[in-house]
């Protein structure tokens, strides 16, 4: 892809355009550098949903609304029956694919406002992977007014790398990568099984796009196409949070996770949580320190029944820990019949990282966020998830050595104690959580984006 225009002056940083699908997950990496780069002088224009207009706001972005709606009751309960890679053609088909024919033309009558408000000025795009709304334009959907090519962009990867390869299994088994030729071949018949499946996806994307303006069919794997678009895909972890690969795409760049936003100003904190600063004030070897265990489940498929009710029962009786657990949304509860331990202290939402900073264990399903703030604060993790991508990043966080993997959507009471314990004990979690807390860190992820986003003023 090429540039547009002139630049008004041989400095003048170009224009950003960002957009991301309207998921938590999917904004609070962008939201965090769109607030980078507008105290570096960038102006940036922002699409996404209704959800995150405050803090688009707030981080000095213009905000622009994609009306769409992905948490709906036939979604959350087609997900919930799947798992692995028919979890994931699910969500493709019926979130992703679904939500073009909104956000296309916000993104086009953005791109032309911007021409129009800024005319000579460069723009880039910065473009989360999963929001779609971008792809018809590279199956020849007419470019926006003011535009003879589209502009460059940098593209946002929030998960793990699900590309085709050699060595790694497509979503779905959670296995580690191949070393040997007999696995290679297992791999190779597996990811033929799912381009199969996918068929039919192609051809639904083809319909929409063409519904659009686009005149060409989506022929090539649609993971792929997801990594390959724009002029770089970057990966906002380390590669050790990622399974090795000899096949890796040249696109491709680690740039380590974000650094942790600063705690806001007016976090309302419990209660009580001057019993978390006083434990944590206390000496790391003294007997009255209690080790705290921080437990979640996200924010959008959310049964607290699968994993927080049966971590909090499975704790109870632990007097020498302060178990936390966040319940994913505001004004949210639990059961009345749900009786927690004494040591357990319950918040509807709450920031993960004024937790993490004070956490010894992390206890999650398996989303690639969770996965990233265990990382980013040196926690090692307890994970248990299926859907969707989450067995494969749980894979990934046991492979890189920071987190014990328990397989499977619906834990025990037993097998979350067992595992709560283990990392308690054994020192090699925390030393290794340790180790790629520092790998990222070295990455710098915010510098190393300005420098990529510069080298196409």
């Amino acid at each position: 892809m090429g540039d547009i225009g002139s630049v008004t002056t041989q400095k003048a940083k170009p224009i950003i355009v960002a957009v991301a699908f309207p998921a938590f997950g999917h904004n609070s990496g962008m939201i965090h550098i769109s607030s980078h780069l507008v105290k570096l002088g960038f102006k940036v224009y922002f699409v996404s949903g209704s959800d995150f207009e405050g803090p688009i706001k707030e981080s000095g972005a213009q905000y622009i609304e994609n009306t769409f709606n992905f948490v709906t009751p036939d979604w959350l309960e087609g997900v919930s029956q799947l798992d692995g890679i028919d979890s994931f053609l699910f969500a493709l088909k019926e979130v992703f694919l679904k939500s073009t024919p909104t956000g296309f033309p916000v993104l086009r009558a953005t791109l032309e406002r911007v021409r129009d408000e800024n005319p000579g000025r460069q723009v880039v795009m910065f473009h989360e992977s999963m929001a779609s709304c971008v792809v018809p334009y590279y199956y020849g959907a007419p470019l926006p007014k003011g535009y003879d090519q589209l502009p460059k962009m940098i593209n946002f990867h929030t998960t793990i790398n699900f590309e085709q390869s050699s060595d790694v299994f497509p979503i779905g088994p959670a296995l580690p990568p191949a070393t040997s030729d007999r696995e290679r071949a297992t791999v190779k018949e597996m990811w033929d099984s799912v381009i199969s499946k996918s068929t039919t996806l192609n051809d639904y994307a083809s319909d929409i796009y063409k519904a659009l303006g686009a005149t060409k069919d989506v022929t090539d794997f649609y993971f792929d196409r997801l990594m390959n678009i724009g002029e770089v895909t970057l990966l906002p972890y380390s590669p050790s949070m990622e399974f090795p690969r000899s096949d890796v795409n040249p696109k491709i760049r680690f740039i380590g996770t974000l650094p942790v936003n600063p705690t806001r100003l007016d976090l309302v904190y419990p209660s009580w949580w001057p019993e978390i600063e006083a434990n944590a004030r206390l000496p790391v070897d003294s007997t009255q320190r209690k080790k705290v265990v921080f437990i979640t489940q996200g924010t959008v498929t959310v049964d607290h029944t699968e994993l927080l009710i049966p971590a909090l029962c499975a704790l109870a009786s632990r007097s020498d820990l302060i178990v936390i657990a966040t319940l994913g949304s505001r004004g949210k509860t639990l059961p009345s019949n749900v009786k927690v331990g004494a040591n357990a202290r319950i918040l509807d939402y709450f920031s993960y990282d004024a937790v993490l900073q004070k956490a010894d264990v992390f206890v999650t399903n398996g989303g690639f966020g969770s996965y990233s703030h265990g990382v980013v604060h040196g926690v090692p993790m307890v994970l248990a998830g299926a859907q969707l991508d989450k067995a494969d990043v749980s894979a990934r966080a046991e492979y890189c050595g920071i987190a014990i993997n328990l397989r499977t959507q619906n834990p025990t009471e037993e097998a979350l104690a067992e595992a709560v314990d283990k990392v308690l004990r054994e020192p090699k979690y925390k030393m290794r959580s340790v180790e790629i807390k520092k790998e990222n860190e070295a990455l710098d992820a915010l510098g190393t984006l300005e420098k990529i986003l510069l080298s196409y003023a």
